[in-house]
């Protein structure tokens, strides 16, 4: 069963940087388990293999329970928050796949392993911190203690709160009051400048960088190079500006569809777009597109792809 499990679900996880972990029941927890009185023959246990694939939020869910549909075949689907709970409990609720081996021809399994039922839980990363840390203090304590129980809730408590604001994260981000900070500000100009001119098709639309943010640091991270850290806000705009003003007079980059956005920069700042802009102190990726359509042929720091 563990076999046969983990080597299905593993790779779909790694695929997707969801982390897995997976164990069997040992004998002493089995044993207070058939203990509790809940489960009259061995086929209502569901948990004697199981194993937790981890979600970044919820609304990943469904796609992990499509996946384990197919795979496997389903017996029960426990949905957070599916069973009743009062609005003053916090208790562990991340849902839960039962289902069983498909007896299918071309699988080497001993005789009654399809009849045996396994559990993965599908709990949010936020969730899953708070099982690690809560289990063995409270679950597995010597003393049953109502504090501890009491601190575990609160930390619950803590989670789903987490768990809210990131659900409703674009529309959360409203209520946060906002301050003034310099190097924020710039960068927030440079992507309106860029992200501009790519709708506008100055700029061609397979330069969009997949990360708009990451373009926004690394454009910013290149006009500190050259200037000090209070100068750097005012110097990375005057630099986005000059850019912006150069493509806005030329269809040059509006047919450009190799390379990336940021070469179209490191080109223009080769190409001393704008006063004191240089790469003296920055470190290039260098590339054919650099060299073939940005006319950038002297770098000063090259990137080392030998060592």
């Amino acid at each position: 069963m563990e076999r046969h499990v983990s080597g299905t679900l593993r790779p779909y996880c790694d695929q997707r940087g969801y982390p897995y972990k997976g164990r069997k029941k040992q004998l002493v927890s089995l044993s207070e388990k058939l203990e509790s009185g809940r489960y009259s023959r061995w086929s209502e246990v569901d948990d004697l293999y199981a194993c937790t694939v981890v979600v970044p939020t919820a609304a990943h869910e469904d796609s992990v329970l499509g996946f384990l549909s197919d795979a496997f075949e389903e017996v029960e689907v426990r949905r957070r928050n599916s069973t009743q709970k009062a609005p003053d409990v916090f208790r562990f609720d991340s849902t839960r796949y039962i289902g069983r081996i498909e007896s299918n021809p071309g699988l080497d399994l001993p005789e009654g392993v399809q009849n045996i039922q396994f559990e993965v839980q599908i709990p949010t990363a936020f969730e899953y911190a708070w099982a690690v840390v809560t289990h063995d203090l409270v679950y597995k304590s010597e003393n049953f203690d109502w504090r501890e129980q009491r601190l575990a809730s609160l930390l619950k408590a803590s989670v789903e709160q987490s768990e809210l604001l990131i659900a409703g994260f674009q529309s959360n981000v409203s209520i946060v009051p906002k301050s003034a900070h310099p190097d924020s500000d710039a960068k927030n100009q440079i992507v309106d400048i860029f992200r501009g001119l790519v709708i506008s098709g100055s700029i061609s639309k397979e330069l969009t960088p997949t990360s708009w943010s990451r373009f926004a640091d690394n454009f910013y991270s290149l006009a500190k190079s050259y200037s000090s850290r209070r100068a750097a806000p005012v110097k990375a705009v005057e630099l986005a500006n000059a850019i912006a003003a150069r493509i806005e007079g030329s269809d040059e980059w509006s047919e450009l569809m190799s390379g990336s956005l940021f070469q179209v920069v490191l080109g223009m700042v080769g190409g001393k777009i704008a006063p004191a802009a240089n790469l003296n102190n920055f470190v290039v990726v260098d590339s054919v597109e650099l060299r073939d359509f940005h006319n950038l042929e002297h770098i000063p720091k090259v990137f080392d792809f030998n060592s």
